[in-house]
């Protein structure tokens, strides 16, 4: 049974097993975009640390994917483009985005990430493309409406991040089970 965007945990997992690694990584980031919130100054530190952080919680987690089916070529793939998607925007656009301004560098990469989490979609099904939409959403407020200060986007994002993850990674049989 499916209620909104929360599938069934058991058969989602099977569905998308990719699901909960991918939920560990993107819940740690999240902490760190939070952490990045709290302390402005060292925002950056805190994504690039996030960054190595949650690719040690993906390594460390593959315990969660114990008894799932392989991910298809379409999972994979979609996984690889969407990092390529990512990387190849934030090496385009950022050179452009700095003349704006602190803050278009900012929500611009809370922009990017988000919009590479929607061509997630064949990799982590609909509890991805939910995220994504979250997150774009938040950094399309902050653009358009400058009132909403950075830090409360980031803190949007990060409680985004780690509640999306913790979804992803709760799909686990491991988890579950």
């Amino acid at each position: 049974m499916t209620i909104g965007v929360l599938p069934e945990s058991v058969n989602y997992s099977q569905i998308y097993p990719m699901a909960p690694l991918g939920g560990a990584f993107v819940a740690v980031m999240g902490v760190f975009v939070l952490l990045g919130s709290a302390l402005p100054k060292l925002r950056m530190s805190f994504v690039y640390v996030g960054l190595g952080a949650a690719t040690l919680a993906l390594l460390l987690s593959g315990r969660l994917a114990a008894g799932l089916p392989p991910p298809s070529q379409l999972q994979v793939g979609a996984l690889v483009v969407a990092i390529v998607v990512e990387f190849v925007a934030f090496a385009t656009l950022m050179p452009r985005i700095r003349a704006r301004g602190q803050r278009a560098i900012l929500v611009s990469t809370l922009a990017i990430v988000g919009a590479h989490f929607l061509i997630m979609l064949p990799a982590f099904g609909s509890l991805i493309t939910f995220v994504g939409t979250l997150c774009v959403a938040n950094a399309a407020a902050a653009w358009r409406w400058t009132p909403y200060r950075i830090e409360s986007a980031w803190l949007i994002d990060g409680v985004i991040k780690l509640g999306g993850g913790l979804m992803l990674l709760t799909t686990s049989p491991a988890i579950i089970g």
